[in-house]
């Protein structure tokens, strides 16, 4: 998959988040995957996760 189409996957999928973290938990999963196909090192420096504007997820806060 090129980096084109894993970011065209993200965008795909943000658009299905409901903002019930409950119900967007498995969506939000995968979109962290398709990240770190991209950026590996975002897995341990979460800060380094630059997509996109939005606050950290990974750490459940």
């Amino acid at each position: 998959m090129s980096e084109q189409e894993v970011l065209d996957k993200i965008k795909s999928l943000k658009s299905n988040l409901t903002g019930n973290i409950f119900e967007d938990g498995e969506v939000q999963q995968e979109i962290y995957e398709l990240k770190k196909k991209l950026r590996p090192e975002i897995e341990s420096n979460p800060e380094l996760d630059d997509f996109d504007d939005e606050d950290c997820l990974y750490c459940g806060s």
